[in-house]
């Protein structure tokens, strides 16, 4: 019996044309079997990743005058909320390394101030002193050092041009005016007449001749103003 000698052509789903010819049986040998390929392997190397990433927005603090409240007192008006920035990311990675990031939505809830009364009405009041009953306008707690004009940096002469000593005191000229009038207990009547790199804010620098054999050690105190 002699086999039917047939042309055929398989097409596999993934685009192999494969072309054949059957023979006849006798002449088949192991080496003609035909071969199915294997199907081609596609995971990829790369891969992404989506995350929602959120930014603190800090709300900021805005003082407001209040004619109403006494100098030196602080309220707050309005306390605010904090916003917040969010994004949404795509990252793609390639064999677990950062390939390539996008962003893709962006969304913003603004902060909201915090709002602060400050004082600005002047209140006259008295206190007691070895120099009798004295006027003042505004009571500070302050850091109080000492210094004279043999320190580094220091002359005889102070910025607003009178002789350093006994009496005069460096301030921060934005909390106290120069040449404001001041009462130290513990140190005397003294003018604001003198400014120094490390005097900031509610910290002043008591003169004096010889800051050696000075009555003062550095501390908290409460100092009157006086004009």
């Amino acid at each position: 019996m002699v086999a039917v000698v047939l042309s055929a052509c398989l097409i596999f789903s993934l685009g192999t044309r494969i072309n054949f010819k059957t023979t006849q049986a006798s002449e088949i040998t192991q080496e003609q079997v035909l071969s199915i390929p294997q199907p081609i392997k596609t995971d990829s190397e790369f891969r992404t990743e989506l995350e929602t990433k959120q930014i603190k927005i800090e709300r900021q603090i805005v003082y407001k005058d209040d004619p109403e409240m006494e100098i030196g007192e602080e309220k707050v008006i309005e306390e605010g909320s904090d916003g917040v920035k969010t994004q949404v990311i795509k990252t793609t990675y390639h064999l677990d390394k950062v390939y390539d990031q996008e962003v893709l939505s962006t969304e913003i809830t603004p902060a909201k101030d915090k709002i602060i009364g400050k004082g600005t009405k002047i209140v006259w009041r008295t206190v007691n002193t070895p120099y009798g009953e004295i006027k003042y306008w505004r009571k500070m707690r302050v850091w109080a050092t000492h210094y004279d004009s043999k320190c580094r940096g220091c002359d005889d002469w102070t910025a607003i041009g009178i002789r350093q000593g006994k009496g005069v005191i460096a301030v921060d000229p934005k909390v106290i005016k120069l040449r404001s009038k001041v009462y130290v207990p513990g140190y005397g009547l003294a003018v604001a007449g003198d400014t120094g790199g490390a005097i900031k804010g509610n910290i002043i620098d008591l003169g004096f001749e010889d800051a050696h054999t000075a009555d003062w050690s550095a501390r908290f105190v409460d100092i009157y103003l006086l004009n």
